[in-house]
C-alpha cells in the first residue's frame, strides 16, 4: 500500500458514474483544503486511470520486485517508486519525488537514492496515460492493450537498471472496485490499482558489465488526498507472490493507542484471478522478531506471521522473513523514514512458498498529516 509518502509535501471532487469513452476523471467531493477525495461511486477507466490525477493531493506508482541473473550470480530485491504531490488545489503546481532501492540478497548490501523535482524542472506525470519521469528515471506503458510497461532507474553505488514489466495476470482493483477505505475520517481512502504478478526482464549495468536479469514484481498505483485518520500513526503492508500462482496483500493500519484499526484488510488473489477479502479481526499480523535501527532508533517488526480463516473455515498462516534486517530508507531530502524490504514467505513447517516485500511506516514518528 504500498508504500507511501511525500516528504515535505503530502495529502485527494461530486458523485458520478460514467461510460468507458469518457476522457476525464469525474469531479468528486472536495476536502476542506480543496483537494479531490476518493469516493466509492467512481468507476475507474483504463488506460486513462493508469495516468496522473493532479486534482488529488498525493499519488504514487510503486514497484517492488525480485531479480536474478541466469546463473544466479546476482540476486536482488528492488524498489522504484514515483510520487506526485500537489502544492495547491487551485493551481496545477506539482512536486515529484522518486525513490529507488536495491538489496543484494547474497551479501545483504542495501543502497537507496531519492530525487525531488517540480513540474517546472525535469519531472512530469502525464494525465490520461502512464508516462512519467523524474530526471532520467522513468515509468511508461508500452502497450495499453497488454499493459506492458518499462522502467529505468539507477543507484550511484551500484549501476543502472532497464526493466520491462509484463502482466502475467489481470490488474486487481482492491477494495470496492478500486475504492480502498483506510480510516473512519471523511476522505480517509484511496483509489487503489495493482498488478500483483509482473514478469520482469531486462539488464543492469554494474561495474561496467551488462548483466541480464529476470524475475517477478508487484506494482501498486494509489491516489488520494488523505489516507490516515487522526488516530492512525502508520501502517504495515505486505505483498506476496506465491509459488502456487496466487498472491496475497495485507495492510494493518496502526493506531496511536496501540490497537489495529478495523479498516485494515487482507486480500488473496487466487491463481485464476478470483479475489477474496478479509477485514477487521478476520485476520492478524503478528510480529515475531524486531530490528532496531541504529541510525533512527525505529523498531521494526521485520519478521512476522500473517494468519486468517479461509472461506472454508480453515485457519491459514504464513511467515515472512527479510532478506536482510537493515532495509530502512532514510531520506536526505525530506524527513520521512520507513522500512521497505525484500524477503521470503514460508509455511508453518518452514518450507519456502514465495517472494515477499514489506513496508513498515510510522515507527519513527506519526504519519498523520503527511498523507
Amino acid at each position: 500500500m504500498k508504500t507511501f509518502i511525500t516528504i515535505a509535501l503530502l495529502v485527494l471532487s461530486s458523485h458520478y458514474t460514467f461510460s468507458e469513452d469518457e476522457d476525464s476523471f469525474p469531479k468528486t467531493d472536495l476536502n476542506q483544503d480543496g483537494y479531490a477525495i476518493a469516493t466509492p461511486d467512481v468507476k475507474l477507466v483504463f488506460p486513462r486511470d493508469h495516468g496522473s490525477h493532479p486534482d488529488f493531493k498525493t499519488e504514487w506508482w510503486y514497484i517492488t520486485g525480485h531479480l536474478e541473473s541466469p546463473g544466479q550470480d546476482h540476486r536482488y530485491g528492488f524498489q522504484i517508486t514515483f510520487f506526485r504531490s500537489s502544492l495547491k488545489p487551485t493551481t496545477n503546481e506539482q512536486i515529484y519525488m522518486a525513490h529507488a532501492a536495491l538489496i543484494d540478497k547474497a551479501t545483504g548490501r542495501f543502497a537507496h537514492e531519492e530525487r525531488l523535482n517540480s513540474d517546472q524542472w525535469n519531472a512530469a506525470a502525464k494525465v490520461g496515460a502512464l508516462d512519467l519521469y523524474n530526471g532520467n528515471w522513468f515509468l511508461r506503458m508500452l502497450d495499453p492493450d497488454t499493459e506492458e510497461m518499462a522502467t529505468r532507474f539507477s543507484l550511484s553505488e551500484i549501476g543502472s537498471f532497464n526493466l520491462n514489466l509484463k502482466p502475467e495476470k489481470p490488474k486487481t482493483l482492491f477494495g470496492d472496485r478500486g475504492y480502498s477505505k483506510k480510516g473512519d475520517a471523511f476522505g480517509a481512502a484511496s483509489h487503489y490499482i495493482t498488478f500483483t504478478r509482473l514478469a520482469v526482464s531486462g539488464t543492469a549495468q554494474i561495474n561496467g558489465e551488462t548483466v541480464p536479469l529476470s524475475g517477478h514484481a508487484w506494482m501498486d498505483h494509489e491516489f488520494s488526498s488523505s489516507q490516515l485518520s487522526e488516530e492512525q500513526i502508520g501502517w504495515n503492508w505486505t505483498s506476496l507472490i506465491l509459488d502456487d500462482g496466487s498472491e496475497l496483500m495485507a495492510y494493518v493500519m496502526r493506531r496511536n493507542d496501540g490497537e489495529v484499526d478495523p479498516n485494515s484488510r487482507l486480500t488473496l488473489i487466487a491463481a485464476d484471478g478470483m479475489k477474496s477479502e478479509y477485514t477487521g479481526d478476520s485476520f492478524s499480523w503478528e510480529p515475531i522478531r524486531h530490528w532496531t535501527s541504529p541510525q533512527t532508533s525505529g523498531r521494526y517488526p521485520v519478521e512476522y506471521r500473517v494468519s486468517w480463516v479461509s472461506n472454508r473455515n480453515v485457519k491459514r498462516s504464513l511467515i515472512v522473513r527479510p532478506s536482510a534486517d537493515d532495509q530502512e530508507l532514510r531520506g536526505k531530502i525530506g524527513d520521512f523514514v520507513y522500512w521497505e524490504g525484500a524477503g521470503q514467505a514460508f509455511d508453518e513447517a518452514g518450507k519456502p512458498i514465495g517472494l515477499a516485500y514489506t513496508e513498515l511506516t510510522g515507527y519513527t514518528e506519526s504519519l498523520y498529516g503527511k498523507f
